[in-house]
């Protein structure tokens, strides 16, 4: 418990300093990183590392898209400017996956194609997700967006694990993680739909803004979506984690695991938080 605390308190307060420095470089540069560590992890988890070419491509087209996106999100750019680092992302794509598809190429024999699969897969969704926190950082509520966006999945989390705790006695998947209840489930989906509401109220009283009904109910119902997809995205990382037969995908965090044991919701929420934010605003 005791290494878990630290490796927990040390965590917060490098998220913390990153936050602080949200509207700086650091901000990309620090996203790039979490990446890079995250495709590590899910290409070690499959036994990919051995194929050089392949991890290669896929660990530079994380940094260098975070960072791409993270130019034209931060620095106030030209037209001419903004458009030259679009066309630089839109090559990138096809490039890293023609690495891939090199490495596959050279070892026929022991490189599979679910192998392969996985991780192009997974080079899109880590470096996409993360994309959403750039854009969320933008405009007058970016801070709070992107500290919302983290914490949509942690807070349900800690939501279905104490009303699990208190009221579990039906599994919901078993054969996945044999801890999680449906009772846990559905206290997750209150829990983050009261919280959602009432640091939205919050918010709003905070910063001189009116809060009416309407917005409440979209803040509910914006943590309600962001607790079931929560959980899609912890299920979904835990069937990868059996299969491969692993505990957790690294050490960095001691107690903790790796970071994609710290992110494996957040990947799927942040697209969904976004998504939501575009088409119903709520400030």
């Amino acid at each position: 418990m005791k290494q878990r605390l630290i490796s927990a308190g040390v965590g917060i307060i490098i998220l913390a300093i990153v936050l602080v420095l949200h509207r700086t470089f650091v901000f990309p540069v620090a996203l790039a990183l979490i990446v890079e560590i995250i495709l590590f992890e899910l290409i070690r988890a499959i036994g990919g590392l051995e194929f050089k070419l392949a991890t290669g491509g896929v660990l530079a087209y994380g940094i260098l898209n975070i960072i791409l996106t993270g130019l034209f999100t931060i620095l106030d750019l030209s037209v001419k400017q903004f458009g030259m680092i679009d066309k630089i992302q839109s090559a990138l794509l096809p490039v890293c996956i023609s690495l891939v598809f090199w490495d596959y190429m050279r070892h026929p024999k022991n490189f599979l194609v679910e192998q392969g699969a996985f991780m192009i897969a997974s080079m899109i969704l880590v470096q996409y997700s993360f994309q959403f926190l750039l854009l969320l950082n933008i405009g007058e509520h970016g801070l709070f967006y992107v500290i919302l966006g983290l914490c949509g999945a942690w807070i349900a989390d800690s939501g279905a694990y104490f009303a699990g705790v208190a009221l579990g006695k039906h599994k919901l998947c078993p054969e996945i993680s044999p801890k999680k209840t449906v009772e846990g489930f559905v206290g997750g989906l209150i829990s983050n739909a009261i919280l959602f509401a009432l640091i939205f109220l919050i918010y709003a009283k905070c910063n001189g803004m009116d809060f009416n009904v309407l917005q409440g109910l979209k803040s509910a119902l914006l943590g309600l979506v962001c607790a079931g997809i929560s959980v899609l995205g912890d299920l979904t990382a835990s069937v990868i984690k059996r299969q491969k037969g692993i505990k957790d995908y690294g050490n960095i965090m001691p107690g903790h695991g790796g970071l994609m044991d710290r992110f494996d919701s957040v990947l799927f929420v942040l697209p969904a938080f976004y998504t939501c934010m575009q088409l119903f605003p709520i400030f």
